[in-house]
């Protein structure tokens, strides 16, 4: 995967001002989302300058013109670990060609309705991470321990649910 030259020191100067910060409020970090409902289940979020359209599929009411809420959870754990892997790797000198993170939860739809005392949050989720490289097998595995510890969203799921993280390299599952 081609990063820039100047990733490194981006990360590193990240690193840098974090460590020199003297009041709680510099390290502080405060993301938002203004999520209005536009249709029966049809929503948009204004996020940063960006807008994101949220949808739900036609047979429990929506249009399927956008991902549902429990994608984009999922697809924001992904995106997150891929970002703090990417860091990770640039900080130790992983060289790799390609990163994929799949994302899989499970729960229990009945929890939405309160039917039969069911709860509606995630059970579990799995986190694979698939990667090819031509460096070492021990490097993508501290490079992978480090991205599941510094990832905010990884850190954050693994207090309320069960978390299954697989690490694959070049194809072969290692043990993390």
């Amino acid at each position: 995967m081609e990063q820039t030259m100047n990733f490194r020191g981006i990360v590193e100067d990240i690193i840098r001002k974090m460590g020199e910060a003297t009041e709680p409020g510099q390290t502080l970090g405060t993301t938002r989302a203004d999520v209005r409902l536009i249709g029966q289940q049809y929503q948009e979020a204004k996020a940063g300058k960006f807008t994101l359209a949220c949808d739900e599929p036609l047979p429990v009411g929506g249009t399927d013109k956008a991902p549902t809420p429990l994608e984009f959870f999922t697809a924001a754990i992904g995106f997150c670990e891929n970002v703090m892997f990417t860091r990770h790797a640039t900080l130790l000198d992983l060289q790799f060609d390609s990163l994929e993170t799949l994302v899989r939860g499970h729960w229990d739809r009945r929890g939405q309705y309160g039917i039969g005392g069911a709860e509606p949050s995630f059970k579990d989720m799995i986190i694979e991470t698939k990667v090819t490289t031509k460096d070492s097998v021990e490097k993508v595995v501290e490079v992978t321990r480090r991205t599941h510890k510094g990832c905010p969203m990884h850190a954050t799921i693994v207090k309320a649910i069960k978390v299954t993280d697989k690490l694959f390299v070049n194809g072969t599952e290692i043990p993390l």
